[in-house]
């Protein structure tokens, strides 16, 4: 994901929020929270990504260390 990526998905984000703002003000607590857990974890992961930090996944710590281990188990 390039930076150029990351600013046209930020602006098309905030409009889209600006456009929903009106909904979210009749609709439920629950939607209200779910939209902002989701949002907050959008704006996390793409300023984690602009600023090049790398986000832990669990595929990696399996890899990296349970696997190794996992093998010198089992003795392959």
């Amino acid at each position: 994901m390039n930076g150029i990526f990351i600013i046209s998905f930020l602006s098309m984000l905030i409009g889209s929020f600006f456009i929903d703002r009106k909904v979210l003000r009749r609709a439920n607590k629950g939607n209200k929270i779910t939209y902002g857990i989701t949002m907050g974890l959008i704006l996390l992961f793409l300023s984690m990504k602009y600023f090049h930090v790398s986000i832990p996944m669990p595929t990696y710590f399996f890899v990296q260390k349970v696997s190794p281990w996992l093998i010198q188990v089992l003795g392959i």
